[in-house]
């Protein structure tokens, strides 16, 4: 009776765990496949909540973007029309200067007929700009507008303010010699009417009269305008975005579909009736918003689509701004996206219940391998387990703690930092607090481990850390990031006043040195720090924002701190801008070349010409060189705009003047990652082979940061362009440290004053000193000596007292293009 309770025992021993294998598996597949399509649902609907707010963003950006730059350019009109006018008349001053220097053995009479001659007929600004000559006693000597008033003495005559116009020019020219001044003037093609006007003058004192021009106001903000109408027709973004705008009564002013753009305008009597039109109008009038509605035009297409578009008012031109997406593109990418998700997560699911089911039938099949030793062992296998389970227990929580933990400093590493910060935004959502992230980046940690040794940059890597934990409160925490990189999470802050002070103290850590193995090391960071909800709303872009200020902080100035805005936004997305567009400038014929005449100081004349590479895009409008240049280095096309603008060189000297033994020279800069290039003395032999110019008129022009970088590359390099017979010039001349010192081991045929010494030659009597010194070096070491930014006749003089070989400045022209510079310099 025994045995046989023991065998049903043994029995039930032996199936209850079949049993409860198959109940367990059941009910967890249930609770797999109900958790998985939950998941799934809240995955999709989160899909298309994000994905329509990430349009709306999208488009109110695009339309914020297009209002900036209509307010910058707006705000430009009057500073545009001041920089075209005073450049007018110190053109047509020049002129005057010239005939006057050729004819001044003449009688008065017959030179200013030579002068009012040469400019009578001069038009500008679309014709509507000319000159006007009055002499210091009022008179009118040259009025190509209005010929009457010529010889008439206009000194009390008034505008339609009361203002002298004529007088006031003439208590300016006495003060000052030059200046601008504001007028109400009839237009040539509307004299019934007087609209305001700013005019420059400049007075010619050995004829005693001043020459001037004007232009109106109104002409210029229209000229704004019309260019950014003709911009704003060509912007794009996304697949079929662009951008509309509409005045005031509805017309279409701008379109990506010119046929858009309405012929016939209308006005405050009859405005344009459309319903989405005035919808638009009274949207924009109320503060502008979203607006959903069928648009009857779509990109490439001939079919009407659902539009979601932002509009915002412009109020200074009563202007409309509106950009759009066409929802049936999100919407197909939306399900595009979901058919993906699902697919993925079936495939998931499959392979889970295909584990559980093999697990389910091993663990079967050992359970029932193993029944028959349950009850002899049953206690001894009850210690094991238990012993196991403690061991496994164990183990998970360490696995588990390093996963989450840096190795070396036992911080929370990024997984652990990114989930605290998405819980910290949803708490200071709720509570409607702030959250701050902090970028943290210790400043030459690398020089640390360089000169201590990785040991020591450990140690002191595990003392910050510690130092860093002694700062935070409750809800706080710091990760360690990678390397030499922390970042903080600050949340429930009440002010950005409270970050600043957490910034502090982060800094103040680093107040003191740090002992390690008995020496003091010194160290500082710098920090980026964003916020939420102002610059972000996720735990990615909230760092990812961080660190960018992080190194706009250190290249501003090691051991700062810096909080992200949107003008540093706005600076990361232009330069993002300028390296996409930079690519293609050579490609789109944007890239061009410029010569800045050198004039040989003993004989005033033309000896030479400085190439420049100028580059203007249709998006970017006109870019510095500073800023190209540099982003060329960085994305590594530098070679091909160098190639580029020394072969245009080559060819525009050779269409200047041919080769000869006066030939005018030529000077070509060179950027430091060119001259290091291993196939550049075969590129810039081909170039100038190609050209047929001779090597002697070629002078290439470097800085001393290339030597000071590369000097043992360099040296070998500039022997073999000497011995070739280039000629070398050394850049901004002393304004390095070693500057002599290259002279004795470079070969060195030209050294060019740096323009900080010119502008300060009358105000820093060192300077003057520095100058001599540098034109003396010059004469004693048999080099050439050029002096830039030359930009009086004062200065001029002084460099014509000390014995300088040549000069280029403003002062004898601005840079100029090929066919300009043959114009003007070009003997017949």
């Amino acid at each position: 009776m025994q045995r046989r309770s023991d065998k049903k025992l043994l029995t039930l021993i032996s199936l209850m765990p079949v049993v409860l294998i198959g109940i367990f598996t059941f009910v967890l597949n249930a609770i797999i496949i109900h958790e998985n399509r939950s998941k799934v649902e809240t995955l999709i609907a989160s899909l298309h909540s994000e994905s329509v707010e990430k349009e709306k963003n999208r488009i109110k950006h695009q339309v914020d973007t297009i209002y900036q730059q209509i307010s910058y350019q707006r705000n430009l009109t009057e500073a545009t029309l001041k920089r075209s006018i005073k450049l007018r008349v110190d053109d047509a001053f020049k002129t005057v200067s010239f005939i006057y220097q050729k004819n001044k053995d003449k009688p008065k009479s017959e030179i200013m007929e030579l002068i009012t001659n040469a400019l009578r007929q001069s038009r500008f600004n679309d014709g509507r700009g000319y000159f006007f000559i009055y002499g210091m006693d009022g008179h009118n000597l040259m009025h190509p507008i209005f010929p009457d008033l010529e010889g008439k003495n206009l000194l009390h005559v008034q505008d339609v303010r009361g203002s002298y116009p004529v007088k006031n020019y003439i208590d300016l020219m006495k003060e000052k010699g030059e200046g601008f001044s504001r007028w109400w003037y009839p237009k040539p093609d509307i004299k019934d009417q007087e609209f305001e006007k700013i005019g420059y003058a400049k007075w010619f004192e050995p004829l005693n009269f001043y020459i001037g021009t004007g232009e109106y106001i109104v002409n210029v903000e229209e000229d704004i305008k019309e260019k950014l109408l003709r911009w704003i027709s060509e912007v794009r973004f996304g697949e079929s975005g662009y951008i509309f705008l509409l005045d005031q009564y509805g017309n279409t002013l701008a379109h990506y579909n010119k046929s858009k753009i309405d012929p016939n305008k209308y006005s405050k009597d009859s405005p344009n009736k459309g319903p989405i039109t005035q919808k638009m109008l009274t949207l924009a009038h109320n503060g502008g918003g979203y607006m959903q509605y069928i648009s009857a035009f779509k990109p490439r297409t001939a079919e009407q689509a659902e539009k979601l578009s932002f509009i915002k008012e412009y109020n200074e031109w009563g202007w409309v701004i509106g950009a759009g997406v066409y929802t049936d593109e999100n919407k197909r990418l939306l399900e595009e996206k979901e058919t993906l998700l699902l697919q993925q997560n079936k495939i998931a699911l499959t392979k889970i219940l295909l584990l559980t089911l093999i697990l389910a039938l091993v663990l079967t099949i050992l359970s029932l391998s193993v029944s028959k030793y349950i009850g002899m062992r049953f206690n001894r296998f009850k210690k094991r387990i238990h012993s196991d389970f403690t061991l496994l227990e164990k183990t998970k929580n360490k696995m588990q703690h390093m996963a989450l933990h840096d190795a070396l400093t036992q911080l929370p590493n990024r997984v652990l930092l990114e989930s605290k910060i998405e819980k910290g935004i949803q708490r200071a959502k709720e509570l409607d607090q702030y959250l701050a992230v902090m970028f943290v980046d210790l400043d030459d940690f690398k020089k640390i481990n360089d000169h201590f040794g990785h040991e020591v940059g450990d140690i002191l890597l595990k003392q910050i850390s510690q130092k860093f934990d002694t700062l935070l409160k409750h809800d706080d925490m710091v990760s360690r990031f990678g390397g030499d990189e922390f970042v903080f999470c600050f949340p429930l802050l009440s002010s950005k006043e409270e970050a600043e002070k957490r910034v502090e103290a982060i800094q103040s850590v680093f107040k003191n040195s740090f002992s390690i193995n008995g020496k003091a090391i010194i160290t500082s960071c710098s920090i980026g720090v964003t916020m939420y909800p102002s610059d972000a709303d996720n735990s990615l872009d909230l760092i990812s924002k961080a660190d960018i200020v992080l190194y706009k902080s250190k290249a501003k100035q090691k051991g700062s701190a810096l909080f992200f805005d949107h003008t540093i936004d706005a600076q990361v997305n232009y330069e993002f801008s300028l390296e996409e567009e930079l690519r293609t400038a050579l490609i789109n014929n944007e890239i061009s070349v410029v010569y800045q005449p050198q004039i040989d100081i003993k004989t005033g004349q033309l000896y030479g010409v400085e190439a420049l590479s100028r580059w203007y895009n249709k998006t970017l409008g006109f870019v510095s060189p500073v800023d190209f240049i540099a982003v060329a280095e960085e994305i590594g096309i530098i070679d091909e705009i160098g190639d580029f603008v020394l072969q245009q060189a080559c060819e525009d000297m050779l269409k200047f003047m041919p080769n000869g033994i006066d030939a005018t020279t030529i000077s070509v800069n060179l950027s430091p990652r060119q001259l290091i290039k291993s196939d550049f003395m075969q590129r810039i032999k081909s170039i100038v082979s190609a050209t047929g110019i001779d090597i002697p008129r070629i002078t290439l022009e470097i800085t001393e940061n290339i030597l000071i970088s590369d000097l043992e590359d360099v040296s070998p390099i500039l022997k073999q362009l000497q011995e070739l017979g280039f000629g070398i010039s050394l850049d901004d001349f002393g304004t390095g440290y070693s500057s002599l010192s290259y002279l004795n081991i470079l070969p060195i045929t030209e050294i060019k004053i740096d323009r900080s010494f010119i502008n300060s030659l009358f105000i820093n009597q060192q300077s003057e000193t520095l100058v001599k010194a540098i034109i003396a070096i010059g004469a004693s070491c048999q080099m050439k000596v050029v002096a830039e930014g030359i930009e009086t006749k004062d200065q001029l003089d002084k460099l014509v007292e000390y014995k300088c070989d040549l000069a280029q400045g403003y002062f004898f022209d601005k840079p100029l293009s090929i066919d300009d510079l043959c114009v003007k310099y070009l003997k017949n």
